[in-house]
Formats: structure tokens, C-alpha cells, sequence
């Protein structure tokens, strides 16, 4: 029996992996450094959400208020009321200097529409919550058990969601204290938490306990069966192989590097001595391997990858180029084909029938589900995985991986592709390819969409030939008229059952939906055949559907609409691809009254057309 050692001679005791920033000097007199609120209130202001009183004091202490609240989260969120909002209130007049955010945050459904605002009003632990929940949309389970805060009680939802979003926490004794005023420094943490995840405090701070490097290499030493169990993709990245070659470990450096959407990186410096030269990420000596970690609950990491260069960099972003999309759409593209072509190993290829079709069992490096989807995983996205999972035809027989027995190859050259940005967001990039078939002049167009997956870093969402965006005028007047009809489907309350049923709260009268629309989710669902996912959410608001005692309701209203979209006039006005504008003429019933509409549709992958707006 070997004797291997394994030593961490950087740890000692809790191992607490801190920020990887440094705080700067706080603007405000009464923020020093140090203070358990400085680096949000500091960010708060580096973003131009605060800038505390005139006397140079942030007043930490001082309750908040509603104004001071409403101000803060309309800069947060760059809310703004719209031209021709009718929204009055009997206790402000448009003469004061918060006036516009008071309206906005109201029309946003942040805050109730009411006859005065009350902005003088001290707020408590349960306003903000509510205050917070509809801000940034905060969803939660109800499996929080609190002793303050019954789950029939008014604020138990939003309660709920701020402690299951980690953005406030509770305490040993199990209680929220929903009626304790908040002061303006409690605000600023609760408001930067949910504006950054940087700054929630279970996101990063790793106990040795639980850090699964640490058990990582305690497992290579003691108990390789477990090793499984400390990956998110079920990829151990060789280790549980690489145990049986190590004579002894001795790790000489360990620390975090850097941050990004959640994601943690660590350097992990160590000396190895292996019976062999090399064996997988190891070489016999001195090695350098980079950490991904991930968080998947409440003091519950995991390793998503591992590797001989660093994943992110320090700066908390990752360098992202032209050239870098086109070469992960390149290895996407490759990876694709390895599968379809059956992956490698060993032994002559085995063919069975099922249910009239020819499969053929897939080589040993993709012979079962989770082998497939970790190696499709370190180029595609999860919801791309799973389609391609799907679309390809795989099956499970005599506890191997099959797939439907074909042939297939590419002529196209990504070697000599060009992208071009189309769009870019903190975790979606759109690029329009330009790619070479083969070694002649002639060149596929073709939209790639890349997402960024939490602890993984960007994957390949989708890849489409231009050429699947083509839509008829006539096609786009037919989505648009369906899209209008389910829009007022929604307005009349759907259908079903029963009595129409309404209540009062906030001084304004809702009515329930009906059977076939009588949850948020029914809703949606609907609405999402006709709309993009963002439109969806805007009708949502805008409409001010709200949850009350577990049935959908609306503000009681009614409402139809005259056009008549079988006799519309279509022109297009601008086309991209994936996204077309079009200019609508459509009349008023039979009359010769019309109206022009500007209408957009998104082409959203997996779905088809969605209408993206029509005003």
C-alpha cells in the first residue's frame, strides 16, 4: 500500500475566501472604511443611484423613506413615466423634485396606484420587500417557515422571495420582524444585493467544509468513489482515473482569482509525484490547474470545470472577440459532427432495428447520456444540449447510448469565417456569420446566438441559416392579428365558469380571471404563443395583473377594439434577419378611418414569430 500525502500548506483552519476588490475611500463622512455597509452604499453611489445629503452625510441611521426608496429604485432600474401619464396624486404636485420618479416606479407597479403617495412615509422590513419583489421580479417557493410571518399573512410572498434570493437573511431564532423600520443603510444593502449578486452574502464566502476543491483532493487521497458526487456535469475531468497514479500531492498555493455572474475561479498550485509521466491535467511535478465553482444552494458548491489556464480573468469579465465567437461556433460545429459521426473508441461498429429503424450503439467516448451531454455541454448551452439530444434521435438499449444510423459531414470552412456584432448584452451575443463552403467563393449566412451559462462561461445557443428567416407580408398581417385578438382574449378576463368575481385593494377594484386564464402561468403560456417573452412581461404590468389569494386578477375595466386587420395595408420598414419592422394600415371597421401602427417581430428560436411590439 502507497502512503500519499496531502497537504494544503496555505489553510489554516475556516478557509473564508474574501472579495478579490479593494475598497475605496467612502465620499461620505459618516461611511468610513470598514463599516458593514460601505462598499454598497459606495456602489450605490458609483452608480449614481445615491448621493446621500448635502452636508456630505449619508445619515446610515436615518429611516428611509418612501421618496428616498421610490428615487433610488427608478435610477436602479433607468425608470422613467410616460409622455401622457395620467397619474396624479393628491399630495404631490408635479412642481416636486422627485416627481417624475414617484409616477414612474407607480406605472412600473413597483409601488400601488393610490390617490396620494405619501412620500414622508417611513418604510418597513415588509414594504421593502414588496418594494423589491416587484422591482426586479424576485420569484420564490414559499418553503421559508418564519415564526414572525405566517404564509397567510399579506407579505409572506414577498418575504419569502427576499430571504430565498439570499437579499435579506434570518437569523437563528426563525424571525424577519416584517413591522421594523428600515434605515437608509439597511435599504442600500438590500438595494445592491438585488442589483449585483457580487454583494450577496452566501454567493462567495466558501467554508473549507464545503469548498469541493478541498474534498476534491482529500477524495484522490481517501475516497476516489466519491469523487462523482463534487461535479456539476458529472465530468470528473479524469480524477477518479488519476487517483489510482498518485504516489503523493502536496499543494503549495490555493487562492480565489476571480468572479463573474456567480461563478468563483481559484489558482491551485501543486506538486505531484505520479507513477507515470503524465495522466490527464497532471504531469509528474509541479502543476498550475484552474477551478470553476459554482453555487447550487445554501453552503452547496460544485466544480463545473477544470483546467490549465484560467477560465475568467481577474478583471470579473471575460475577454470576448470576433474571432473568439467564431471559434467557439467552429468547435461547436465540430463537436456536433463527432457525435453524429459517433464519437471514438474501440471495436467494430454494432447496428440493431427498433421499431422499424436502424440505430448503431455509439463508440466508447459517447456511450452513454451523461458522457453525450458533458461533452456537448463544454460548447453548447443546457437548453441547446437538449435539443440536439433530442432532434438527433438518441436512445438508451441494453444500457447503451444509440442513435439513428446515418452519415453526415460539412463542407462549411470556419477557418475562413467573418462575424459580424449584431447585438450584445451582459449574457447574450448575436453575430452574423459569414462561412465558406469548403474552398469555393460561395458563402452561407448565418445568425449565432451565444449565451453565457452560469459557471461555465459563453455556449452556443443557436445557429441559424439566415434563410429560415423568410416571412410572407401575408404571414406577418395573420400574426399580428392573432397576437391583437389574444391581447383582448386577456383584457375580457379569458373564459370559463362561473360568476365574475371582484374585490378592492389599494382603493382599486380588480376582477379574477376566468377559468382558462386564472393563474400567472396560464397566463404567460397564452400570451407567449403570440409574444416574445419580453413583451409578455411588459402586457403583464402594464395590464396590472396581480396574485391575490392564489387566482390571477386585473384591474376592472372594459374594453375591445375596432380594427379591422382582414382589410390591413403591410409595408416593410426595415428587415434584419431575425428581426423585421413592418408599418400596419389598418381601418376601423368597415369605415374609411384607419390607423397606423408600427408593428415588430422577433424570430425566437424553437418557436417561430413572436410579436415584439405594436403601437
Amino acid at each position: 500500500m502507497v502512503n500519499k500525502l496531502f497537504v494544503l500548506s496555505t489553510l489554516t483552519g475556516a478557509l473564508i475566501i474574501g472579495s478579490t476588490g479593494v475598497s475605496a475611500a467612502s465620499i461620505f463622512k459618516d461611511v468610513k472604511e470598514g463599516y458593514w455597509a460601505d462598499d454598497e452604499i459606495n456602489y450605490l453611489y458609483d452608480h449614481q443611484i445615491t448621493s446621500g445629503y448635502p452636508n456630505g452625510l449619508f445619515m446610515t441611521n436615518k429611516l428611509i423613506t418612501k421618496s428616498q426608496v421610490a428615487v433610488m429604485v427608478a435610477k436602479s432600474l433607468n425608470l422613467n413615466p410616460s409622455k401622457n401619464s395620467k397619474i396624479q396624486f393628491e399630495d404631490v404636485t408635479k412642481k416636486h423634485p422627485s416627481y417624475s420618479e414617484f409616477v414612474a416606479v407607480v406605472e412600473a407597479g413597483i409601488f400601488p396606484k393610490d390617490s396620494k403617495f405619501n412620500p414622508n412615509e417611513h418604510l418597513t422590513k415588509a414594504d421593502v420587500a414588496e418594494v423589491l419583489v416587484n422591482a426586479f421580479k424576485l420569484k420564490a417557493t414559499g418553503t421559508i417557515q418564519l415564526k414572525d410571518v405566517v404564509k397567510t399573512s399579506e407579505h409572506y410572498d414577498e418575504i419569502a422571495a427576499l430571504i430565498e434570493n439570499d437579499i435579506a437573511a434570518i437569523g437563528a431564532n426563525q424571525k424577519f420582524m416584517p413591522n421594523k423600520k428600515v434605515t437608509r443603510a439597511e435599504f442600500a444593502v438590500l438595494l445592491t444585493r438585488a442589483l449585483d449578486s457580487d454583494f450577496l452574502p452566501t454567493q462567495y464566502n466558501i467554508a473549507q467544509n464545503v469548498n469541493p476543491i478541498i474534498i476534491l483532493f482529500d477524495y484522490v487521497i481517501k475516497n476516489p468513489d466519491g469523487i462523482d458526487s463534487l461535479f456539476a456535469l458529472k465530468n470528473d475531468f479524469g480524477f477518479k482515473e488519476l487517483s489510482k497514479h498518485i504516489k503523493s500531492l502536496e499543494i503549495s498555493n490555493f487562492k480565489e482569482i476571480a468572479r463573474l455572474n456567480g461563478s468563483t475561479e481559484f489558482v491551485v498550485h501543486l506538486n505531484v509525484d505520479l507513477d507515470t509521466n503524465k495522466q490527464g491535467l497532471l504531469v509528474d511535478g509541479e502543476n498550475v490547474l484552474y477551478f470553476l465553482i459554482q453555487k447550487n444552494d445554501y453552503m452547496d458548491f460544485s466544480i463545473v470545470s477544470i483546467d490549465t489556464k484560467p477560465h475568467l480573468k481577474g478583471d470579473d469579465s471575460i475577454s470576448f472577440t470576433n474571432e473568439t465567437a467564431v471559434d467557439l461556433i467552429a468547435n461547436a460545429k465540430k463537436s456536433y459532427w463527432y457525435v453524429v459521426s459517433g464519437g471514438e473508441g474501440t471495436g467494430e461498429m454494432k447496428t440493431f432495428t427498433k421499431d422499424g429503424l436502424e440505430y448503431r450503439y455509439m463508440s466508447d467516448s459517447l456511450d452513454t447520456e451523461a458522457k453525450l451531454k458533458a461533452y456537448l455541454g463544454q460548447t453548447y448551452t443546457p437548453d441547446q444540449v437538449e435539443k440536439l439530444y433530442k432532434d438527433l434521435g438518441f436512445i438508451i438499449n441494453n444500457g447503451k447510448l444509440a442513435q439513428p444510423n446515418a452519415d453526415g459531414g460539412s463542407l462549411l470552412n470556419f477557418e475562413k469565417a467573418t462575424a459580424t456584432l449584431v447585438s450584445k448584452s451582459a449574457t447574450v451575443i448575436k453575430y452574423e456569420l459569414k462561412v465558406p463552403l469548403g474552398d469555393t467563393n460561395e458563402v452561407q449566412s448565418m445568425i449565432g446566438e451565444l449565451r453565457f451559462v452560469e459557471g461555465k462561461g459563453w455556449r452556443v445557443h443557436s445557429l441559424v441559416d439566415i434563410g429560415q428567416y423568410e416571412l410572407s407580408n401575408e404571414v406577418a398581417v395573420v400574426l399580428f392579428s392573432e397576437a391583437h385578438k389574444a391581447y383582448w382574449y386577456a383584457v375580457m378576463g379569458g373564459e370559463g365558469e362561473g360568476e365574475l368575481e371582484t374585490f378592492t385593494k389599494n382603493g382599486i377594484e380588480y376582477r379574477y380571471m376566468l377559468e382558462s386564464l386564472n393563474t400567472e402561468d396560464r397566463l404567460r403560456t397564452y400570451l407567449g404563443q403570440y409574444y416574445t417573452q419580453v413583451q409578455v412581461e411588459k402586457l403583464y404590468k402594464d395590464l396590472g395583473f396581480i396574485t391575490n389569494k392564489g387566482r390571477l386578477a386585473q384591474p376592472n375595466a372594459d374594453g375591445g377594439s375596432l380594427l379591422n386587420f382582414e382589410k390591413a395595408k403591410i409595408d416593410v420598414v426595415s428587415d434584419t434577419g431575425a428581426v423585421k419592422r413592418f408599418k400596419l394600415t389598418i381601418p376601423l371597421g368597415d369605415s374609411k378611418i384607419v390607423e397606423t401602427m408600427i408593428g415588430e417581430l422577433h424570430f425566437v428560436e424553437n418557436e417561430g414569430w413572436r410579436v415584439a411590439s405594436l403601437k
